[in-house]
């Protein structure tokens, strides 16, 4: 029997764990002998990315895979449990994708070196990048230690960077399918890459700037392949979305103004500046809570800056306009952006912009609550409103006969943003203490999944009473490196433990692309071999322990 007949007859569970093995291979725990039956081929229990050479710009190359850490942090791993096994959901996380319409004027590109999300070079081509990783979740189809076929895929934010109607188009054409274009305002090009600046990345230019002198290549005609239309196949399974603070202020920060609507609508981009600005305006992208009457300030500050630093008038495009909540929950809702479905991507019929929160059943025994923790008042950082964490304690326990998955784009670490959002007056604002308090109330509730801090982290939530313990699971992004999304899968081991199973994964795109191929396909292979070589890249990947991972619970069925 093939792989692909035994998931069709539901062979996932215990009676298919030989078969999974000796179809799939094997991947040892780091810390114990058990085998692992897997599915490994395309995830990085198979092989991993890694740059080649210790310094300047480094081509990427293929490295062996990484096995599974078994993490005992909160119940012990027992001897047998693989051979028990069985799937109970299975999905893919993706979060933090940052589509950029970099041509957009209310891009602040000029603060990077102030401010570390300013700029990216391999921000231009986004599109071909995530459409590549849509690729690598469509070939997988199934969880690769359980089996299951794939229940979902859910998107924890931040999917679009500046908050633009160009970028939420985009980004809703790679994962429902179709005909995307990456191109805004004019016929030419008219963003940073082709303004003959040292600060920025010039492809095409036969001058130096800091990105040529650190080896990057010279490509002629990368601005024209990036903007080109292109289709994309779309998800082929259903995905649900989750709101980030990039897709409801802009830049992540501003409470969206008239003045952020005038600039990226309008006709003038600034694309150099200095000064007491800059410092300003560096100040409102990087504050984690904002007073809205320091965000006024902001637009006065442009304008002057307009008269005083370097500024190209460039083609208008009212689809720039930032979109409001009831654009984006209409989008979700269009026939054009159905792809694999729900309806809404996890939002039902009656969300508006104070209730973009939900409850979606991903398997018979587990469902996923999705929270809305951005706060439109601005600020990076994120919190949760009175009557949301309310609706979570009743949902829980409503779910009471459930295994829990929340989700959400800010982890506990990054909620202190408690100033009154404008959708709310008057309500009460809480912290990620409030959450984890009341998440450790229900026995049920197996982890929190989250982005936002662009970085893998797993952190055992202890609780006095074992049943009451989960897991906190932080994930990179897919715009900086490695660009990877995350499996999560849900498996009882008949023997009063379940395991959380994390695999990561990487997009599905040439590991070391040709500089004279500029196919959609090349095009996605040279965004993850940019994003390592950026002259502002960190390691993100984390511990081994907070990427391949099988993280133990006490079973609260058992």
């Amino acid at each position: 029997m093939t792989r692909r007949a035994a998931v069709q007859t539901g062979l996932y569970g215990v009676g298919a764990a030989a078969l999974i093995g000796a179809t799939g291979g094997w991947s040892r725990t780091a810390d114990e002998t058990e085998r692992q039956p897997v599915f490994a081929r395309g995830t990085t229990l198979d092989s991993t990315i890694a740059p080649s050479g210790r310094s300047g710009y480094r081509r990427l190359a293929s490295r062996d895979g990484e096995p599974v850490v078994v993490r005992h942090d909160l119940a012990a791993a027992r001897s047998g449990r693989t051979e028990r096994r069985t799937g109970l959901a299975a999905l893919v996380q993706i979060t933090d994708l940052h589509i950029v319409d970099t041509q957009n004027p209310m891009r602040w590109e000029y603060l990077d070196g102030k401010v570390g999300t300013a700029y990216r070079p391999q921000e231009l081509l986004g599109a071909q990048g995530a459409n590549a990783l849509v690729g690598a979740i469509n070939a997988l189809s199934v969880g690769p230690l359980t089996g299951r076929p794939l229940d979902a895929v859910i998107a924890t934010g931040d999917t679009t960077d500046n908050h633009s109607g160009t970028e939420l188009d985009v980004l809703l054409g790679v994962l429902a399918g179709g005909q995307v274009t990456p191109d805004s305002g004019g016929a030419d090009y008219e963003g940073v890459a082709n303004a003959g600046l040292w600060r920025h990345w010039q492809p095409g230019s036969e001058g130096e700037d800091r990105y040529a002198r650190a080896g990057f290549p010279h490509l002629p005609d990368l601005l024209h392949a990036a903007m080109r239309p292109f289709y994309a196949p779309g998800l082929a399974v259903p995905w649900l979305m989750t709101m980030g603070n990039h897709d409801d202020t802009v830049m992540g920060t501003l409470m969206t103004r008239p003045f952020a609507e005038e600039w990226a609508t309008g006709t003038r981009k600034i694309y150099d500046a200095r000064g007491d600005a800059t410092l300003f305006l560096a100040e409102l992208a990087a504050c984690t809570e904002l007073d809205p009457r320091r965000i006024d300030q902001a637009a006065g500050l442009l304008t002057d800056l307009a008269r005083r630093g370097d500024t190209r008038t460039v083609t208008a495009d009212p689809r720039r306009a930032p979109f409001t909540t009831d654009e984006y929950l209409a989008a979700l809702r269009s026939p054009r952006f159905a792809g694999a479905g729900p309806v809404g991507h996890g939002y039902e019929a009656d969300a508006d912009a104070s209730r973009l929160h939900y409850v979606h059943r991903l398997g018979e025994k587990v469902v996923a609550i999705s929270l809305d923790t951005t706060n439109q008042a601005g600020g990076a950082d994120g919190s949760i409103g009175a009557g949301q964490l309310a609706w979570l304690g009743e949902k829980l326990a409503e779910h009471a006969d459930d295994y829990v998955l929340v989700f959400s784009h800010h982890p506990s670490w990054t909620m202190s943003n408690l100033v009154p959002d404008p959708r709310l007056p008057g309500e009460a604002r809480h912290g990620g203490d409030a959450v984890l308090d009341l998440l450790h109330e229900h026995a049920n509730v197996l982890a929190w999944v989250t982005g936002h801090c662009h970085s893998n982290t797993i952190k055992p939530r202890r609780h006095r009473d074992p049943q009451r313990s989960f897991w906190e699971i932080n994930t990179v992004s897919h715009i900086d490196a490695p660009q990877q999304a995350r499996i999560i899968e849900v498996a009882g081991n008949g023997d009063g433990t379940v395991s959380l199973l994390t695999t990561m994964l990487d997009a599905d795109s040439p590991l070391r692309p040709s500089y004279d191929d500029l196919s959609t396909a090349a095009l996605g292979g040279l965004y993850r071999e940019i994003a390592f070589n950026d002259l502002g890249q960190r390691e993100r990947g984390g511990d081994p322990s907070d990427r391949n991972a099988e993280l133990v619970l006490t079973d609260p069925f058992a």
